[in-house]
């Protein structure tokens, strides 16, 4: 009798094509598994950076209205009161139209308020002199080195920077750098467009800024604009010199030009809360006094009289609202996922945005800007 074949045996084709087909299911659906997740991990970071970002926004503005207060309060000072019209007083709206706002903010140091002794003529000669650079109870120096400064008449403002070592107690004049910060009615940008010339009839820097002019020390002086970027995304940046250029986004940036503090903004818009009975929104959607300075008309009836709320420091309250998107996630197709109805925002209406690659946050403050009248 034959012995049998006792030797291993393979497997068979069959049993070959059925392990690779569950191979191929496992494999698919872990595939499948690592992308979901690594998708929702995304979605979740992309969200969670927009909500940082809300925050920080809301710091940024929500704070910066309410510090500029301060110059409201002290145009109401005896320094300021001796003096004619004060054109800024802390707050100065730069709206749009069809783009999101802007606004420039300001806030002034009652500890260093002034006034010039002699004539003050921007680029002529970098000397301010002033009543006196100490502080309050004559313990010290109120100014800095590097500290802005700001000096105003009834057709504009001026911002310097203080360029050498603080003065010793009892000095009358300030050393500033030729160049200014900013100037009213410098600002000429995409978008943007600061109507102080056509308000004054003059820009900050032409003519000189007589005797018994407003000094003050700012504690900051900030420009909030938004720009739009090469693939069509904007971004909301903070200027705070701007160095005697016209173009705060021209090229190249400097470290105190258009500094991005956010990006993927898609819209801001500003109302501004007059103290009329009852309140008047300016630049939004309600009230008779609905947008009454579109762009564009800067130099009319309407808009001369919506900036001259801020100078007779008519402003109660400011309402922001900021919507933010996240980065766009593009896995997903033009029109797919759920629609975003975006609501009426400022003096924007509401409208549906395209849907499917975006994932939106909307916010709405109200900041109430401390317009004292009291005398420090």
């Amino acid at each position: 009798m034959r012995a049998r074949n006792a030797g291993p045996k393979g497997f068979t084709l069959v049993e070959m094509m059925v392990a690779l087909t569950i191979m191929l299911f496992v494999i698919i659906a872990l595939v499948s598994l690592i992308i979901t997740t690594q998708s929702t991990h995304l979605t979740e970071g992309r969200k969670l950076d927009m909500n940082q970002g809300a925050r920080l926004i809301e710091q940024l503005l929500y704070d910066n209205f309410r510090s500029s207060a301060s110059v409201l309060s002290l145009a109401n000072t005896p320094t300021m009161l001796q003096s004619a019209v004060v054109p800024f007083n802390g707050v100065f709206p730069l709206n749009n139209a069809d783009y999101p706002d802007g606004v420039i903010l300001a806030a002034g140091d009652p500890q260093a308020l002034t006034r010039l002794t002699g004539d003050f003529l921007p680029g002529d000669h970098s000397e301010v002199n002033i009543l006196t650079v100490n502080l309050p109870d004559n313990t010290g120096v109120a100014w800095q080195v590097d500290d802005f400064g700001l000096v105003m008449r009834p057709d504009g403002y001026y911002v310097f920077r203080v360029a050498d070592p603080p003065p010793a107690p009892g000095d009358t004049k300030l050393t500033v750098r030729t160049t200014p910060a900013y100037y009213s009615g410098l600002l000429n940008t995409a978008n943007y467009n600061d109507p102080c010339d056509d308000q004054f009839g003059s820009f900050g820097n032409n003519g000189p800024y007589t005797s018994g002019s407003p000094v003050v020390r700012l504690e900051f002086f900030n420009i909030f604009l938004v720009r739009t970027e090469a693939d069509g995304t904007r971004t909301l940046t903070l200027t705070t010199d701007c160095e005697n250029v016209g173009d705060v986004f021209a090229n190249p940036i400097t470290d105190r030009r258009a500094l991005p503090v956010m990006p993927n903004v898609e819209d801001i818009q500003i109302d501004y809360l007059t103290h009329d009975a009852p309140p008047l929104a300016w630049a939004g959607g309600e009230g008779a006094r609905s947008d009454p300075c579109p762009a564009g008309n800067e130099s009319s009836g309407n808009c001369q009289s919506f900036y001259s709320q801020f100078f007779t420091r008519n402003i109660a309250t400011a309402r922001i609202y900021v919507l933010l998107r996240t980065e766009e996630e593009r896995s997903k197709h033009q029109g797919s996922g759920i629609v975003y109805a975006k609501p009426a925002m400022g003096d924007r209406p509401a409208v549906t945005l395209p849907t499917g690659r975006f994932h939106y946050v909307y916010m709405q403050y109200e900041v109430l800007i401390r317009n004292f009248s009291n005398v420090y």
